[in-house]
């Protein structure tokens, strides 16, 4: 599974993305004979159904593994949602190992056990090719880990530590058995930016805050440095922005690659064993090349050019790939050419066979060279990852939604898919006729908009440009700039004290709609992707805060008089599209605006999420707490007045946004994804976990069933 980072804004360290999901506690091995336990899902109890499609074929997500165990007898698919086992006689899945945010898994040397370590730093041991499990314990770097890698076999583990050195442990004792320190990494007044842009379709804060560590990092699952073990696991080359070395597992010894190498310190390396290394750029000018780790010399220069590289489980084969294509490539080390394998999304090589996984989820094993596979299986369907974005057409007829590696457009009504293409930051359909995406800036390519024809799914470049951290605003896309770099001398006393620039940009040519800057106590921005508003969350305290309350007179009341502590917030609500005051809310609990999960807005309400479930709707009118609950982001309308939010897998309830009282309860067989309301109001579009596109009709939800006064 490729894990990669964002470029660089700092000049001694790349800057990372932190994650949407739950750092993992424990893996769940589940016998493939075994259904999933639904008592925790409801019976389908579903009013007002106008449609109900299953998208065909579904989006699966590209950022998959497919990797063989070492004797040959074990096939492992690993995806976001965790990891299948496939026997080899006959091709046939035994288990799914249920394991979100983790490493990549690791065959023992012998292909007896399959190890994997999640972000939170729990280590599980299952025998193959099914169970039982074998062990499951913390692992002992208790402060966590910014970066880290299990190696081939299972038995090292090396961390990356929110101090900057790099440990690596010996799993069966738990020794330490290798430690360095940097110390152009480590200097006691670094200034670092903690990102906060957590990358998925739904409200949240972004741009940055200020600290002097990086300990809220850890157990992230980002990529910090880049760390490649060899085949056998007994060798790992080590690379940051300033050196590359080696270190020899069995001897502890650290050994500095050849100076020229440091000019290659942004490639992709593979180690071949511990003597070569295959390097490769995916640049015109700087050709793939195999290099002795002995003395620094080229050996070899293969023809291919490649983003990434990596090698099969034989290692006569590499697999290349592309920053923002699905799939991979292989090229003959030992006959110095390119093959033709299928259409894919992973692929591996064991011996003389070739297994494939396709988009379609279907697992095929050919031998080399030939054309036709000798045999076949599928891969179920998995539950969607959380989405990295998302947009729906204001009548409700077509979806488009990323995942990581890949995304896909859908018609609601037959489900048919009109469009797939590399994963995107943020879409805009600003007419029935075609939609905008907006494609992450990568290693080669600044952030670019394609414009997508719907009818056809035909694309042409839109415009490019703006800066590394564009994030949907719903109407605009929103554009955050580091403005002069900060001259702290000791500490950090303010997080928010950044300056930066926001811009709102329109999706369809790029041009600039408003501009605001902020050079002293700046607010924390939440965007709304489903939404026409922004949010700035202010230290209540700072006199921007009281300017922003001045702007609503009704606000201004309240704010004047209130006894204003350090953890208050003020949260000023703007409209999108032209940057201007709409609104304002003063919030007397919590610990400031960078506290919470996401701020968004729709009519007479705020909604506040903290911990990740906990929600409060404020009212614009009055500043007061209309209702606390429990359950996924909210969705909102303000044209026909309501909200809904899943409260429990596949429960549904649709509120009244104004009272914040119950209207209405819908029960789906499994979990939700994504919900997204018409323009209207009228209608509501759920898609579920397993791509089931639902279109419910709420033009009579007011007159349905009466569930009382909201949660206070």
């Amino acid at each position: 599974m490729n894990r990669l980072s964002t470029p660089s804004l700092l000049p001694v360290w790349p800057l990372l993305r932190l994650s949407a999901a739950v750092l993992l506690g424990s893996v769940q091995l589940l016998a493939i004979a075994t259904a999933t336990p639904q008592s925790s899902l409801p019976q389908e109890e579903l009013r007002g159904v106008l449609s109900r499609q299953p998208l065909k074929p579904p989006l699966r997500n590209a950022d998959v593994l497919l990797r063989y165990s070492p004797d040959g007898r074990t096939l492992m698919v690993q995806n976001p949602s965790g990891v299948y086992l496939f026997s080899r006689e006959p091709l046939a899945l035994r288990a799914h190992l249920a394991a979100e945010e983790v490493y990549p898994a690791r065959f023992s040397l012998d292909s007896q056990e399959i190890s994997v370590i999640g972000h939170g730093l729990t280590l599980n041991r299952e025998k193959l090719p099914g169970g039982p499990p074998l062990e499951q314990r913390e692992l002992p770097s208790h402060d966590g880990c910014l970066d880290a890698e299990l190696a081939p076999g299972a038995e090292f583990f090396a961390c990356l530590t929110p101090e900057l050195n790099l440990v690596i442990y010996r799993l069966s004792s738990n020794e330490l058995i290798f430690s360095v320190s940097s110390d152009q990494m480590n200097s006691p007044n670094r200034i670092v930016y903690i990102p906060l842009d957590a990358d998925i379709a739904f409200p949240g804060p972004f741009g940055f805050l200020l600290a002097n560590n990086w300990d809220s990092m850890a157990n992230k699952g980002k990529t910090f440095i880049t760390m490649n073990f060899s085949p056998d696991g007994k060798l790992l080359l080590v690379r940051n922005e300033w050196e590359a070395f080696t270190v020899d597992l069995t001897t502890r010894r650290k050994t500095s690659l050849a100076g020229w190498l440091h000019k290659r310190l942004h490639a992709s390396f593979a180690l071949q064993n511990d003597e070569r290394v295959l390097i490769a750029s995916g640049e015109k000018e700087a050709s793939p090349v195999i290099v002795s780790l002995k003395t620094g010399g080229i050996i070899g220069n293969p023809p291919f050019q490649a983003d990434i590289v990596r090698l099969a489980t034989n290692p006569r084969y590499a697999l290349l790939s592309d920053v923002g294509s699905p799939g991979v490539r292989v090229f003959d080390l030992e006959q110095n050419r390119q093959l033709d394998p299928p259409n894919n999304l992973s692929i591996d090589i064991f011996g003389n066979e070739m297994a494939v996984l396709d988009e379609r989820g279907s697992f095929f094993v050919y031998h080399v060279g030939e054309k036709l596979p000798f045999l076949a299986a599928d891969l179920p369907l998995d539950s969607l990852p959380v989405l990295r974005a998302a947009a729906v057409t204001p009548t409700l007829d077509r979806i488009a939604f990323s995942v990581d590696g890949n995304s896909a457009a859908f018609q609601v009504a037959t489900g048919e898919c009109t469009y797939t293409g590399p994963r995107f930051s943020a879409a805009d359909f600003s007419d029935q006729a075609s939609a905008y995406l907006l494609l992450p800036r990568d290693r080669i390519n600044p952030p670019r908009v394609l414009q997508v024809a719907l009818a056809s799914g035909k694309t042409t470049p839109a415009w490019s440009g703006g800066k590394d951290h564009l994030r949907s605003g719903g109407p605009v896309l929103l554009e955050y700039a580091l403005e002069a770099p900060v001259r702290h001398r000791f500490r950090v006393i303010q997080q928010e004290d950044i300056p930066y620039r926001l811009r709102a940009l329109d999706p369809a040519t790029g041009k600039e709609l408003w501009k605001r800057e902020f050079f002293e106590n700046s607010p924390v921005p939440f965007a709304d992707p489903q939404g026409d508003r922004l949010v700035l969350g202010w230290n209540a305290t700072s006199p921007h805060a009281a300017s922003a309350a001045k702007r609503i007179p009704s606000v201004w009341e309240i704010f004047k008089h209130a006894k204003i502590s350090k953890l208050d917030s003020y949260f000023e609500i703007l409209d999108a599209r032209s940057g201007k005051s709409v609104g304002g809310v003063l919030i007397q609990v919590g610990s400031g605006p960078a506290s919470y999960d996401a701020a968004f807005s729709a009519g007479d309400a705020l909604f506040l999420l903290k911990d990740g479930k906990r929600v409060a709707v404020y009212s614009l009118q009055n500043g007061r707490l209309e209702a606390r609950l429990v359950g996924g982001i909210p969705t909102a309308n303000a044209q026909n007045n309501l909200f809904a939010m899943e409260e429990g897998p596949g429960r549904l309830f649709i509120y009244d946004l104004a009272t914040a009282a119950k209207l209405e309860q819908e029960f789906f067989p499994e979990s939700i994804a994504y919900t997204h309301f018409s323009v209207d109001g009228n209608r509501l579009l759920v898609l579920t976990r397993h791509q089931v596109a639902y279109v419910l009709d709420l033009r009579s939800v007011r007159t349905a069933r009466s569930f009382g006064p909201p949660p206070l």
